[in-house]
């Protein structure tokens, strides 16, 4: 027996609704409960066995203070009812599934509980009786149905027991187990044939249109909760919406004639939508528009009074519609491709579509705000808090986020007018008033002097010998044109120090809107510097002459704590590396370390340093690694010429330098997190480094969309973000997201400007000058990050998946796929999912992924725990990585960063820590093909040819530094690479041209030769032998890049399987060779192919002669298990095999082998030559959710196993099912063993 058992499923969020603190998720036949402000997953349920969730409703079971609530799930053509009680966080299944004749597009509970009216596909409308079991025993249908109105009252007092009843679980629905010793022909697999519809006797009535047209959407009305008075917007192929009633007017054949026909849109209809407070109906479309449909009743339903009162008679209702007057409002265009869903709100409409667009709208149809929400993928549903605060959307990428929708107030940068510029002139002060008693003793008194100095029409001038108070000049005197803010600096969020040309140092201090004067210093004329420190306390200003300010904050106020000739000149940069250390940098590259004496009011040097010559010579960022193993820590310096440098902390030259990693334009910002260096620069790139004995490693490469360059890295609650500007505007940019969170225009980066955010007071503060006056802008932090639901896998298909290790429960893999991303998970346990690392490199889609494999079960060139891997995709381009597990890093519940203490630690803090796995994936080499001669760069020209793409690739080492890569094309082309770890680079080797297009290529798994096997379309399985190539590896001192024109690869053999494509391809030994007979190798060769079919051959792998390889085949059997082409299967054992297909279902096979020459069974096993002695048998068949499947990849569970699944004695396995989305199986083969 095998067991089969659900462990992960992230797909196309097809179903969503919001319910208090609770977010409600349909994902393939799965229905999800998570927390909406934490987003942990509380519940989660199996609701089908072959049909997606389309529609969630949520009912409670006794007023709105119920602690249970009762949940209808329906989707395609099935229907659900569940019960889920709060207190202890369960789901159960009260009604299993039934299933219709025809598709299900929307339903409702009547008010009662006990109908459900039911909206079909051909605009028909279904009263269901819900027929609720008070526990697992069978039940009378007498005796459970709740219709019969008049025994209503006593019914309901019965439910709070009936729903309190035991019922089915859902971890009964995630093992499937099929007995192995039955035969063949009573083997059930899961087929649509076996789940038709049969005629369901809680069918009360069925009423259908005179339209009987096709249906994309619909919205049943229930305003009173009665069939009686249901009504349907029926949205129709025709581009009309259909508006009718059981209760309309009928034909002479008892269909139902539409009361209001609605026409205007251009395309299918989607979605519709209906408010009954606002009077209001929303249409969206395949036309990209959103419809606004207004409703004038001619008797409206509630004129005074409480609206509940008049809702409890039906007539009223049916009056409503049959009177209304429904007219086309608004259209409204806002989306780039097709509009899926609409929500009515009470102050706007939001809409969402296939752009990945969230739109909100004023009810005049005016667009008020959007923004991209799904990094790309399309977004398919949109639902919002009760209290309209949040907004949540689901998407195809199969991740569930949350949006403020606090759009009302949005934030402005607000100018500083009426400075001290303009009063002051070459620092002489022009005040009409002297000083204070002058002020007091006038006819304003004491109350308005406060009021003034409130409003900010008091300026305090505080110097270090004197104080006066002065007044502003009215707002419509123009400042001088001798004196302007030249250089900007922020102390936490209410203190803003602006330098003025002429050399004073002014604060703005917002809480109290005052200004008061810091200094005013001549040296400071015409040019200053300044940078705050990290704590928020003290400020740096250097000047022209090398002397260097430092002010710090002493009960409120101001107060000179140091002043020192750093630099024997100009200060170019003046950089703070710490709280108490701070970096100057001089004429020609001259570089001081200084640290604070707190005690003394002193600054001590440290250290100097020399920059490399170049043009701007400079330091423009600089941050200090975390202390070695020996207690010394090493500085990282970038310049203005884009370069990075390290230093040790005595040694005046740097141990390393990265010329120009950053363009020539400079490095903007480096910042040192988690161990890992952070750098941002003007060319618009994120570079991640990791600091080896060696010096500073690349790890990753991250451009950021839509942007001119990056000014600083920061992290946020633990996420990584960027502050770029891009034309005018500032960005606020996430890298978890892909998109801006903040902008604000300032009129670009070119200018003075400062940032703080804290987390606390919940805000992020910039001020910048403009036009040469201060601006701040102030917008709130908690609103832009909110907390993520649900985790992506793909914002598109997944097209390839290769694991990468397990250790500890949990098992790490990659994916790639039309997003042209390298994304990093790990998954451990039911459904615990976390994405790790993301990687934008590749320049189209990413279709080939593999490791590079050792020989024998340690991998020597992995010895240091990495693992090389592959990846190939459109335009021919191949990168290598090296993905290097780090450790675990420790992370708060909300994922803010946690340093540890050691014995300082708090343990009850232990308790709420999370333990987040650390990878780094570094880009180690890439290759696309050129053309042109190889003497000099310049003659060379890269090759984008849009058809030629690597569909697939192997790689193996052949010794500890040399690997061969394998790459199978789209032209019909297979390329061999070499791959040297010292010079990391790889150099093609030799290719072979074939006649068709390659789709897989895998390595016959043998010990004493190098053997490929490759298919395409021509449904070919060809062998071919790279003696030749390893042989010239091995050459001591062999040169790769310089190969030989004589290097080829030689066809062994070939099978002919399939009449179309071969799609997927496994090889296993059929048995382990013995020592004997090591020159024999027996294997089991399968394929899957465009024509449904699953071959099986015998393959004998010869090697007794010197130097020639001989191989022969035999096919042994093939079956038709699937409805459709077969994109993915595995060998689990010698006798057990996988497989999947796009009809989305995973079917386990058993290979048996027999003695009887002929063999007739009812299975649908093709026996084509007579004595054959093999058949395959189904034994067990699951439903997966993933649409559109790619393929499929196993992994054993054993820790001491290695990834090749190898091992017979591997009883659990691990399945990846991927495409549109994720399913992660595992796989029991030990169920029922002794």
């Amino acid at each position: 027996m095998v067991a089969i058992k659900n462990v992960l499923l992230t797909t196309q969020i097809t179903a969503l609704e919001v319910k208090l603190d609770y977010v409600f998720l349909g994902e393939g036949q799965y229905i999800h409960i998570q927390n909406l402000k934490s987003g942990t997953r509380l519940a989660t349920h199996e609701v089908f066995e072959a049909a997606v969730v389309h529609g969630i409703e949520i009912r409670p079971v006794e007023g709105e203070e119920s602690s249970s609530w009762l949940v209808v799930v329906w989707g395609q053509k099935s229907l659900a009812v569940l019960l889920y009680e709060l207190p202890r966080k369960q789901i159960n299944a009260v009604i299993e599934e039934r299933r219709f004749e025809d598709w299900i597009i929307d339903a409702v509970l009547e008010g009662d509980l006990a109908h459900i009216v039911l909206a079909t596909a051909h605009n028909s409308l279904i009263r269901y009786k819900l027929q609720y079991p008070r526990d697992l025993r069978e039940q009378s249908y007498q005796d459970t149905c709740l219709g019969c109105e008049e025994n209503h009252q006593t019914q309901e007092v019965t439910n709070k027991n009936l729903f309190r009843g035991e019922t089915k679980s859902h971890a009964d629905f995630n093992a499937t187990k099929t007995d192995t010793n039955s035969s063949p022909g009573t083997t059930e697999l899961l087929t649509w044939k076996n789940t038709r519809w049969k005629p369901d006797r809680c069918v009360v009535e069925k009423i259908d249109c005179t339209e009987n047209c096709i249906l994309y959407c619909g919205h049943i009305v229930l305003m009173a909760g009665k069939w009686e008075s249901a009504i349907l917007l029926a949205g129709t192929v025709f581009s009309q919406v259909l508006i009718w009633g059981p209760w309309c007017p009928i034909d002479s054949k008892g269909r139902v004639t539409p009361i209001h026909r609605l026409s205007g849109h251009e395309g299918v209809l989607f979605s519709i939508n209906f408010s009954v407070a606002q009077s209001l109906i929303t249409t969206t479309s395949d036309d990209r528009s959103l419809r606004i449909w207004s409703i004038v009743p001619k008797y409206p339903l509630s004129s005074q009074g409480d609206m509940n009162s008049s809702l409890q008679c039906y007539n009223k209702e049916q009056q409503y519609w049959l009177d209304a007057e429904v007219t086309e409002k608004y259209i409204c265009f806002g989306h780039g491709a097709r509009v899926w869903q609409s929500l009515i709100l009470s102050s706007c409409v939001v809409s969402v579509g296939e752009d990945s667009k969230v739109c909100v709208w004023d009810q005049q149809g005016k667009l008020m705000s959007w923004w991209k929400a799904h990094d790309g993928s399309c977004v398919w549903k949109v639902a919002a808090s009760e209290d309209e605060g949040r907004l949540v959307t689901g998407g195809g990428d199969g991740s569930v986020k949350t949006w403020s929708l606090n759009i009302t107030d949005s934030p402005k940068p607000e100018p500083i007018l009426n400075g001290p510029w303009c009063y002051k002139e070459k620092g002489k002060t022009i005040s009409k008033v002297a000083d204070a008693s002058q002020l007091t003793a006038s006819e304003k008194g004491e109350e308005q002097k406060s009021e003034m100095l409130k409003s900010g029409e008091l300026i305090e001038d505080v110097g270090f010998e004197e104080t006066q108070i002065c007044a502003k000049n009215s707002s419509n005197q123009p400042p001088k044109a001798n004196d302007f803010p030249r250089c900007v600096a922020m102390v936490g969020g209410n203190k803003f120090l602006v330098v003025m040309d002429s050399g004073c140092l002014f604060q703005w201090h917002s809480g109290k809107a005052t200004w008061m004067l810091v200094r005013e210093d001549p040296r400071m004329r015409s040019y200053v510097i300044m940078d705050t420190s990290l704590d928020q306390n003290k400020i740096a200003v250097g000047m022209l002459c090398g002397v260097v300010l430092i002010f710090r904050i002493s009960k409120g106020e101001w107060e000179m704590f140091s002043e020192a000739t750093l630099c024997q000149g100009k200060v170019f940069s003046l950089l703070w590396l710490g709280t108490n250390r701070i970096l100057a940098c001089g004429p020609e590259g001259d570089i001081s370390t200084w640290s604070l004496l707190e005690a003394q009011g002193s600054m001590v040097k440290e250290s100097n340093h020399t920059l490399p010559p170049c043009k701007q010579r400079w330091v423009s960022a600089a941050c200090v690694t975390h202390p070695t193993v020996s207690g010394c820590s090493e500085l990282i310096c970038g310049d203005r010429a884009g370069s990075l440098h390290l230093y040790r902390e005595k040694n005046p030259k740097p141990r390393q330098s990265l010329r120009s990693i950053h363009g020539k334009n400079g490095v903007t910002s480096l910042v040192n997190h988690e161990g890992l260096i952070y750098s941002s620069g003007r060319d618009g790139c994120v570079r991640q480094f990791r600091l080896t004995q060696e010096g500073m490693q690349v790890l990753t490469v991250t451009r950021v969309s839509n942007v001119t360059w990056v000014a600083r890295i920061m992290f946020l609650q633990g996420q990584p973000m960027a502050l770029c500007f891009h034309d005018v505007s500032l960005k606020l940019w996430n890298f978890d997201e892909d998109r801006a969170v903040v902008e604000v225009e300032c009129g670009g980066g070119h200018r003075s400007w400062a940032l703080h955010t804290s987390r606390q007071d919940n805000e992020l503060v910039f001020f910048f000058l403009k036009d040469g006056t201060p601006y701040i802008f102030r917008t709130t932090l908690a609103d832009k990050l909110m907390p993520l639901i649900k985790n992506p896998v793909n914002t598109r298909e997944t097209m390839c998946l290769q694991t990468l290790f397990h250790s500890k429960g949990k098992t790490f893999f990659v994916t790639g796929g039309e997003d042209t991303t390298l994304r990093i998970h790990s998954v451990q346990g039911l459904e615990s999912h976390k994405p790790l690392c993301v990687v934008r490199s590749h320049i189209s889609n990413i279709r080939a992924l593999c490791r590079i494999e050792w020989e024998g079960v340690t991998d020597a060139a992995g010895s240091d725990k990495s693992t090389w891997l592959v990846s190939g995709g459109g335009r021919a381009q191949m990168k290598l990585w090296k993905v290097t597990p780090n450790g675990i890093s420790q992370r708060g519940p909300s994922g803010t960063d946690i340093e540890l203490h050691g014995e300082n630690e708090n343990s009850e803090n232990d308790k709420s820590r999370e333990e987040m796995p650390n990878v780094s994936c570094r880009e180690v080499t890439s290759h696309m093909i050129r053309t042109g001669t190889n003497k000099t760069w310049k003659s060379q020209e890269l090759t984008f040819d849009p058809e030629t793409r690597y569909m697939d690739a192997t790689a193996f080492w052949i010794t500890d530094q040399l690997a061969v890569i394998v790459l199978a094309s789209s032209d019909g082309v297979l390329r061999v690479f070499g791959f040297s770890r010292c010079t990391e680079k790889v150099t093609l080797l030799c290719s072979r041209a074939c006649d068709h297009c390659l789709l897989k290529v895998v390595r016959v798994p043998i010990q004493t030769r190098h053997i490929l096997a490759s298919a395409g379309t021509d449904g070919r399985v060809v062998f071919w032998d790279v003696k030749a190539i390893v042989n010239w590896l091995c050459t001591p001192d062999v040169a790769v890049d310089n190969p030989p024109p004589l290097l080829e690869l030689h066809q062994l053999a070939s099978i002919h399987s399939h009449q179309s494509g071969v799609n997927s391809l496994s090889i296993k030994y059929c048995h382990q060779p013995t020592d004997r007979e090591s020159h024999k190798s027996n294997l089991n060769l399968t394929t899957g192919g465009d024509d449904n079919k699953l071959s099986v051959w015998d393959v004998m792998v010869d090697t007794s002669e010197e130097g020639f390889t001989k191989i022969t085949s035999k096919f042994l059997c093939s079956a038709i298990g699937h409805s459709s082409q077969i994109t993915g299967l595995e060998w689990v054992s010698s006798k057990q095999l996988v497989s999947t297909s796009v009809d989305q279902r995973v079917i386990v096979w058993e290979l048996c082998r027999t003695q009887l020459v002929q063999r007739q069974t009812e299975m649908s096993v093709v026996n084509l030559e007579g004595a054959t002695s093999a058949y395959l048998r189904p034994i067990c068949s699951v439903y997966t959710g993933v649409p559109d499947v790619k393929g499929l990849t196993l992994i054993p569970l054993s820790e001491t196993s290695s990834n090749r699944n190898d091992s017979e004695t591997d009883f659990l396995q691990r399945i990846f099912v991927y495409g549109v989305g994720l399913q992660v199986y595992d796989l029991d083969t030990s169920v029922g063993k002794l």
